[in-house]
């Protein structure tokens, strides 16, 4: 189906000759719309009375079985009749439309992506430009505030977390089918923090996959090699009184998040660990040909940290570009749980964004 095409014919020969089964998936939109009524559902009917193999369902969201069994009929002069619709849950409905929309999704890869890198455009503070050509565009609609304290924090755990994985499961499953295709995502664009960290980590090194993210004319690229923090200001960690807290990592790379930190105290510290790039805080202080075994070296010492103070989980405030958060979410594989804090607009505080559990 493209669009702009005349797709009736179309979608009357696939029900008619080609599909296995019909679902539909019934709401209030689809009662109302034309195209579902007139031509799906009736092609549907047609086939079913043809052939008594052919499967045939129906989900019904917002309407019980009669009320549903009859918004149809009035708009499409089909019965569906009860076997056709059973009410489901919220929570099992989702799962549904989750594994459909992923088996969708892999399908347009496996057809789109010929060979190379797979392209992504990224952005979850503003619209996404509709004539982009990325292979994959990663937005939010709406696009999140830029001030967390205005929207609901759950978002990146509950949608943003799981819609990464199951991307990575996607492309990882349709690279091995074609040599041509490379495991690197190409990506553009801008993002808030912590979601460019759950990119990285999505795509983490054990994943085989590799970053290249396009900023301010700079590539950012992830590679396995050499951990270095030359000319970084790294103290050594700094043990806490809090015997069963957390480890606090502070990266003071556009900014010094000191205060703000404070601001949003999350109890006491296990103990803190302190990282400043070459000529201290500033919006050029990273050097994006650096930068990735600089996300390995500030990794590296978190994992030294927790393995001799062995703290309940890392708590990570981070001023950066949003190109090196990716980074260092490749290389945050088996750190233990990690805890990403965003910072609010005016940068005076911070508060619990995503969470990542090896």
């Amino acid at each position: 189906m493209r669009w702009g095409g005349y797709n009736e014919d179309l979608v009357r020969r696939a029900i008619l000759e080609h599909a296995s089964g019909f679902v539909l998936y019934l709401t209030s939109a689809a009662v109302e719309s034309w195209f579902i009524p007139r031509v799906e559902l009736r092609a549907m009917d047609t086939r079913r009375t043809a052939n008594s193999a052919f499967f045939s369902g129906a989900v019904f969201r917002g309407y019980g079985v009669k009320a549903g069994t009859e918004a149809v009929y009035h708009s499409a002069h089909v019965d569906i009749g009860a076997t056709l619709g059973s009410e489901v849950g919220e929570r099992e409905l989702l799962g549904a439309l989750r594994e459909a929309a992923n088996a969708v999704a892999r399908e347009y890869y496996a057809a789109q992506w010929a060979a190379g890198p797979a392209t992504a455009r990224i952005e979850t503070r503003n619209p996404l430009p509709v004539a982009d050509e990325a292979l994959l565009h990663l937005s939010l609609s709406p696009p999140l505030e830029h001030d967390p304290d205005a929207y609901d924090v759950a978002v990146w755990n509950e949608k943003i977390g799981p819609a990464l994985a199951d991307l990575q499961d996607a492309l990882h499953t349709v690279q091995l089918e074609c040599g041509d295709r490379e495991r690197v995502l190409e990506i553009d664009g801008a993002a808030h923090l912590s979601a460019a960290l759950a990119l990285g980590y999505a795509f983490r090194e054990p994943t085989r996959w590799s970053l290249r993210v396009h900023h301010h004319d700079a590539v950012w690229e992830t590679k396995r090699k050499p951990a270095s923090l030359d000319g970084w200001d790294v103290p050594p960690p700094r043990a806490g009184s809090g015997r069963e807290g957390d480890l606090i990592v502070m990266v003071h790379a556009t900014a010094d998040v000191r205060e703000a930190t404070r601001a949003s105290a999350g109890g006491l510290a296990r103990a803190e660990l302190h990282f400043t790039p070459p000529g201290g805080p500033d919006k050029l202080s990273l050097d994006p040909s650096t930068a990735n075994a600089a996300a390995a070296g500030i990794v590296k010492t978190i994992r030294e940290a927790r393995a001799t103070y062995a703290p309940r989980e890392t708590r990570l405030y981070l001023a950066s570009p949003w190109p090196f958060a990716a980074l260092l979410g490749w290389h945050l594989g088996s750190t233990g749980p990690v805890v990403m804090h965003e910072a609010n607009l005016a940068r005076d505080s911070y508060r619990v964004s995503v969470e990542l559990r090896d």
